[in-house]
């Protein structure tokens, strides 16, 4: 316990890296290193799954949260493989496991032995077993305490006993659930502060899961210096006071849906021109989707809000399509990724090792499968052992539980989750079918996205969602609903490795030069400023 009872807590520490499972050096390392630090009184936390014997907490969306509104913004520690900042933080340490050329001076650099780096950069040896330990034990102690100072010391102004400053930025903009106003220090307010335009998000669904990370927190990291994502709901209720200096209002996807019409109506009255956003049909959802008897409520709040809306914003021209006969202001804003988070060299195995096909969310909905299960049942009665099934979602196809072929994962819903276990499942081929309905037509290409920057091979149903992006035998295949072109199209990429390393490179490349994020952001502020701008002239109309 530290001494002074009321002393100001240290920053953080979120360890970035795979699950302890993972069995690796690396992953024990970044482990047993969130142990130590826990044991040494400060707050660590691990990102993946990690081992019941070591005090290695997982980190949760309420508690980042609460360091956000505590003003306590995180040190994130990646490991030396990660090159990239996928958490989008401001505070990154970068643990170096093995041999690398990454150099930042922004970032902080530690070492997990002699040798892999300058002598310029300090040692951190965390020991990976008992023995270990007991040999090391007191300069690795002495070496954790010089990490935890200079740590602090760097990215935390107030850790030597100072003032404690306006919090940090957060380690994503659209983390920001309680927009306080923030005394500005003596030095800092003689310096000129620009003026972000200000976005409410009312959404229930966390900040780290996929919807809100593809339609509204990534895209606006990209536009951080001239954009404020501040989430208008925490716990349950509607944050008012984040209505201060508000340029709009967003009520995303399902969220209007499970208001009384009676708080929809105290939005609308806000002053504050509110936009609708959504990437899906919601209010007419299909009656095997997992969310049919939760969505046929949601109905009359969600086109409520998109007929009061100043404008709506969706992700494709079939979806538009679908709201402007409720309201013509309807704007398309295609979705993009950003490509690194998902980047997997394609696979470049010859044709006799084992083939993984994978299958994600809508992919086994009862009506969507139907379309493949015959093909699926086919292929493993021919291939056997050589081929192996995964399937993702919300509940295991039918006749598929315990098929030692297959194996059933739960949907991962933490966004940044899901795209490091894209890359780690390894699949060569992914399967999207989807039946033709109207529900599907209105869905983006967004797994096209995800499949080929993780260097698969895709299977596609040739409707239009898709059709207007993939170029059938070139960045993907496009198949009608026979159950026997499904098949023969999979057996061809099973038994011809170079076609299917073709379709997998040439979507690749085609995903980075086009639809890359870090390129294409400024069309979410060409689009957002137009409506903010339109709202205070008092239209809105595309």
């Amino acid at each position: 316990m530290k001494q002074d009872l009321f002393a100001r807590l240290n920053f953080p520490y979120y360890i970035h890296g795979p699950a302890y499972a993972a069995n690796t050096d690396e992953a024990h390392a970044l482990h047993h290193l969130c142990h130590a630090l826990n044991l040494a009184g400060e707050e660590a936390y691990v990102t993946e799954e990690g081992n019941g014997a070591l005090f290695t907490p997982r980190l949760t969306q309420d508690r980042i949260e609460a360091h956000l509104r505590a003003g306590r913004p995180p040190i994130v520690v990646y490991p030396g493989s990660i090159t990239d900042n996928p958490l989008g933080a401001n505070h990154i340490v970068r643990y170096l496991l093995a041999p690398t050329s990454v150099q930042t001076s922004a970032e902080m650099q530690v070492a997990w032995r002699t040798g892999l780096a300058g002598a310029s950069i300090p040692l951190l040896a965390t020991p990976l077993a008992n023995d270990a330990y007991a040999q090391g034990k007191a300069a690795f102690v002495d070496q954790l305490q010089t990490f935890i100072n200079a740590s602090q010391r760097r990215f935390n102004p107030a850790a030597e006993g100072g003032t404690l400053p306006p919090p940090a930025p957060p380690l994503m903009p659209g983390l920001k659930t309680t927009p306080v106003a923030q005394p500005m220090s003596s030095t800092a307010a003689a310096a000129p502060v620009k003026r972000r335009k200000r976005i409410v998000v009312y959404s229930v669904e966390s900040t780290w899961s996929p919807c809100p990370q593809i339609r509204l927190i990534r895209p606006f990291t990209h536009l951080q210096d001239d954009w404020e994502l501040v989430w208008g709901i925490n716990n349950g209720k509607l944050q008012t006071d984040a209505l201060d200096h508000a340029d709009l209002i967003v009520l995303h996807r399902f969220t209007p849906g499970l208001m009384s019409l009676q708080t929809l109506q105290a939005i609308f009255t806000l002053n504050v021109p509110v936009v609708y956003e959504s990437d899906d049909l919601l209010n007419d959802i299909p009656y095997d989707h997992p969310e049919a008897q939760q969505g046929a409520s949601w109905k009359e709040g969600i086109e409520y809000a998109v007929k009061h809306a100043k404008a709506v914003v969706v992700s494709t021209e079939f979806l538009a399509g679908k709201y402007r006969g409720l309201n013509p202001a309807v704007h398309v804003l295609p979705n993009y990724i950003d490509f690194d988070m998902f980047y997997r060299p394609v696979p470049q195995e010859s044709g006799h090792g084992k083939i993984n096909i994978g299958l994600l969310g809508s992919s086994i909905q009862p009506s969507n499968f139907a379309l493949v299960d015959e093909a699926l049942r086919a292929l493993v009665g021919r291939y056997g052992e050589r081929l192996h099934i995964d399937f993702v979602g919300w509940e295991c196809p039918k006749g598929w539980i315990d098929h030692p072929l297959a194996t059933f994962r739960p949907f991962v819903h933490q966004y940044v989750d899901y795209a490091a276990q894209l890359r780690q499942w390894n699949w060569d081929i992914a399967l999207i079918p989807l039946a033709a309905d109207e529900y599907n037509q209105c869905k983006s290409y967004i797994k096209w996205l995800d499949y080929s920057a993780a260097g698969i091979a895709s299977v596609f149903s040739d409707v239009s969602v898709y059709n207007e992006v993939v170029k059938h035998r070139h960045t993907g295949l496009l198949l009608g609903n026979s159950g026997v072109e499904w098949l023969d199209a999979i057996t061809a990429l099973i038994e011809q490795p170079e076609q299917r390393r073709a379709l997998a490179e040439a979507a690749q490349k085609e995903v980075q030069e086009s639809f890359d994020l870090h390129s294409k952001a400024f069309l979410y502020d060409q689009t957002y400023g137009r409506l903010a701008s339109a709202a205070q002239s008092g239209a809105a109309h595309p």
